[in-house]
């Protein structure tokens, strides 16, 4: 069979819940490209269990990012936001780039903001989104307030089929914390969607990495 000569997308996700809006967003914003998925759940439970980033975790993350590799993908990027720590590691051990997916919302909101608020709904995620804002305020020679909240519960309501529990639990951590910040930064895809409940007006100040992914995946493969 004749092999596809578009650029190839590989997308890594240590959760079923966010592969759609992903895809949906890549395959829009990057129509050039062939887009495929590798998801490993695993990862995530036991990050859970251990509760911060290990070796045992950065070789895990290199695996799904090798077989991405070995599968054609052209470029890599990570969905999970609370894995991002381990990328930097990874990078050392695959020839094709692998990209954090809210790096580009974080250049944003520190281009934009001094205050930076964080929703999160899992308490593994506010720590290495804050750690990557810093980093980035660091190249950008600026010392951004970040904020975070982290609303758990919504996370269990997601995870038990109650989506509208979920957004309306995420909608007012966000329209609490926006009355404290200049922007509030979505830290994980799978709460997003709220952008779509939110009024023009508090939209704007409100981010999500999947507002920002496609023209970095455009930038790493040159189209």
């Amino acid at each position: 069979m004749k092999q596809s000569k578009k650029p190839v997308v590989g997308l890594l996700h240590s959760t079923r819940l966010v592969v759609q809006p992903v895809h949906s967003v890549v395959s829009s914003q990057v129509p050039e490209a062939d887009v495929f998925h590798i998801v490993d759940e695993g990862i995530l439970r036991v990050l859970f269990q251990i509760g911060h980033i290990t070796e045992r975790i950065v070789d895990w993350l290199a695996r799904m990012a090798q077989s991405a590799e070995d599968a054609g993908a052209d470029v890599a990027v990570l969905s999970c936001s609370s894995l991002s720590p381990a990328v930097d590691a990874v990078r050392g051990k695959i020839r094709i780039p692998l990209v954090k997916i809210d790096e580009p919302m974080a250049e944003q909101a520190v281009r934009t903001a001094h205050r930076i608020g964080l929703v999160a709904t899992n308490h593994t995620t506010p720590k290495p989104s804050t750690l990557l804002i810093e980093a980035v305020a660091g190249r950008m020679g600026k010392t951004p307030i970040i904020v975070p909240r982290v609303e758990a519960d919504a996370f269990l309501k997601l995870n038990q089929g109650d989506i509208e529990g979920h957004d309306t639990v995420v909608i007012t951590a966000v329209k609490e914390l926006l009355s404290q910040v200049d922007v509030v930064c979505l830290a994980q895809i799978s709460i997003a969607r709220v952008q779509e409940k939110l009024d023009s007006r508090t939209r704007k100040r409100v981010y999500s990495s999947l507002d920002f992914i496609g023209p970095k995946i455009r930038e790493m493969l040159k189209i």
